[in-house]
Order: C-alpha cells, then structure tokens, then sequence
C-alpha cells in the first residue's frame, strides 16, 4: 500500500493567495475556539493589568 492509498485527503492545491490550500472551514473553525481565551486566561490578564497600575501610582524616588 503506497502513502496516497492510506492518505486520502482532499487535493489542497495552493491558490494565488499561498495559504488556500492550508485551510478549510474545518480547520478555520477549530483555530478559532482553540485561540478563544478561557477564563484562567482572562483573570491572568486582570491580575497583570492591575499589577502594572498598582506600580505606575508608586510615587517615584
């Protein structure tokens, strides 16, 4: 058995843009939700956010 017998992916030819061929609404979709930032995410922000305010309102020396 040859690699394009086992393999039988969708020709993903490249377009004149150069990335076409890389991506598919299936995979376009799953980037998205994986890239969504989750709430431990999102409270790691918060709490590097008020870190640099909390050192900007130091009175400087």
């Amino acid at each position: 058995m040859t690699a394009p017998e086992r393999h039988t992916e969708p020709d993903r030819g490249f377009g004149r843009d150069g990335i076409s061929g890389l991506v598919d609404a299936n995979r376009a979709l799953r980037a998205r939700d994986v890239s969504r930032p989750g709430t431990e995410e999102l409270e790691a922000a918060d709490r590097v956010v008020a870190a640099a305010l909390a050192r900007l309102e130091r009175p400087r020396r």
